[in-house]
């Protein structure tokens, strides 16, 4: 994996993503959690095309969980559809990383 101080990342993660994952330890497998949940978020709102990677941001909201922040045309496409904003869980170790995104229903979902 590239280091992700690398210009080529910029076109993968926010400027607020990047700064996030920075600050910690495990710079590599945080910004790699946060590309696999920006692949599984198009994927939960059936985007028809290449990952919208500067569309999706995944930010931490406190207490710490990660939040989706959607914008442009994948924002448009999911008010489309009438979908809610995806929720995230990302998990990251020993040099590996995964997520996972989900439509809550829409009595949980928070973005109506």
């Amino acid at each position: 994996m590239q280091a992700p101080t690398d210009p080529g990342w910029r076109q993968l993660v926010s400027p607020a993503e990047l700064a996030y994952c920075l600050d910690l330890e495990l710079v590599g497998e945080h910004v790699a959690a946060r590309l696999a949940a920006k692949r599984a978020v198009a994927e939960a709102l059936r985007w028809p095309g290449p990952v919208p990677w500067s569309g999706i941001e995944i930010l931490r909201m406190p207490p710490g969980r990660p939040a989706v922040r959607l914008s442009g045309e994948v924002e448009q496409w999911r008010r489309q559809l009438g979908l809610p904003v995806p929720r995230v869980s990302l998990s990251h170790a020993a040099g590996y990383a995964a997520a996972l995104a989900w439509l809550p229903a829409r009595r949980d979902a928070e973005d109506r």
